[in-house]
């Protein structure tokens, strides 16, 4: 990820958010006091008369935690893709990020993040069109060294069930039920049938990504 088209300072400025082809309009106003004492507290703002485009909360970054205020964020699904490092067109679709509060402090993390993949698609070998997923929802609440939940979509080629950790030792854990709703499609059964396990009428299918 990188800043391009920056207006303003390191205190309070705008800019955009950039990941392969995907841009994300953010401002911001940094405290610097905190820093300090070795905290980071970072607000993003709205300076686009409250459309939505821009995310927006409060962010504070400190030694071993980092705690979400107020965040109502709406992120390209093509830009969290690109940001994990695909240079291809996986994933489409508008990811909504909402929480009051959730802290991220293991072995004490405690809040609520709230998650909805708008419109979701992917990319799957062997099938030419991409799989749509229609609306994907998840709550992951946070306790212990962790923050999960289940997750669920409606609409879409493919029915989801499953669920999300995000672990402080395991990093991202995906374990999710993917069934054609097409008894008959068989291009895309053949390309879950190599991506999974078979799991009644779906395929199971397990996902790790490490935080570091």
């Amino acid at each position: 990820m990188r800043l391009i088209d920056v207006d303003g300072t390191l205190w309070n400025g705008r800019a955009f958010l950039a990941a392969g082809a995907a841009r994300v309009p953010i401002a911001w106003r940094i405290d610097a006091s905190p820093l300090l004492r070795g905290e980071l507290r970072l607000q993003l703002v709205r300076d686009d008369g409250g459309s939505g485009a821009m995310p927006k909360g409060d962010i504070a970054i400190g030694r071993g935690s980092a705690e979400l205020r107020d965040v109502d964020a709406t992120i390209p699904a093509a830009f969290i893709a690109a940001a994990a490092g695909s240079s291809a067109p996986v994933a489409g679709g508008d990811v909504e990020l909402r929480t009051a509060a959730v802290q991220w402090a293991p072995p004490a993390n405690r809040g609520e993040l709230r998650l909805r993949w708008l419109g979701a698609w992917l990319a799957a070998p062997g099938i030419a069109e991409p799989a749509a997923l229609g609306d994907v929802r998840a709550t992951l609440s946070a306790a212990a060294d962790r923050l999960s939940g289940p997750v669920s979509n409606a609409g879409g080629d493919l029915a989801v069930q499953g669920t999300v950790t995000l672990a402080a030792q395991g990093g991202v854990q995906l374990s999710l039920v993917l069934t054609p709703r097409r008894a008959d499609d068989r291009d895309l059964a053949r390309a879950l049938s190599m991506i999974g396990a078979a799991d009644g009428d779906g395929w199971r299918v397990e996902w790790r990504f490490p935080l570091r």
